[in-house]
């Protein structure tokens, strides 16, 4: 599966609405996504970006909708307020208790190099929403207390009226 290319123009062999409604196909559509997915056999499924026989495009995602749009002006008050903030501990004095915390919350693989193992890293994850309407600001704690922070729009739902 990978990611959409824009450059390829959408599915016209239709493709992904026969397999979708074959009982036999692990093919199934979320009409409030507008999305197709593969199931797994462990009861998961994988979005499918292009169709497997004319290489198209699935059709547009409707899952950007499901986020607030955080502006530039509130990107730059947000960075302001966390711009200082370099450890965990600073994370927790100027912004207080998170709105959620994982242990571990990012895990990532890097690709096997010739003769190693892939290496596993895996990080505390905090994320706050009571620092804006639209935005949350997610805090990655490094094994040694160091922090990276991002922002990204908050959840707002579904999206409704297909």
């Amino acid at each position: 599966m990978s990611m959409p290319r824009d450059d390829l123009p959408y599915c016209q062999c239709n493709w992904f609405e026969r397999a979708a409604h074959d009982p036999d196909c692990a093919v199934e559509f979320d009409p409030e996504l507008n999305e197709y997915n593969l199931k797994t056999a462990n009861g998961g499924s994988m979005r499918m970006y292009h169709c497997p026989f004319c290489a198209g495009r699935a059709p547009e995602s409707l899952r950007g909708q499901m986020f607030a749009t955080v502006t530039s002006e509130e990107t730059f008050r947000l960075h302001q307020l966390t711009k200082d903030l370099k450890t965990e501990a600073d994370v927790r004095e100027a912004l207080g208790d998170p709105t959620h915390e994982f242990e571990p919350g990012v895990v990532s693989q890097s690709p096997p190099k010739e003769g190693e193992p892939p290496i596993i890293k895996s990080s505390k994850s905090l994320s706050y929403d009571q620092h804006s309407d639209s935005a949350t600001i997610d805090v990655t704690v490094g094994r040694h207390g160091k922090v990276s922070i991002t922002f990204s729009g908050k959840y707002i739902g579904k999206p409704t009226g297909r």
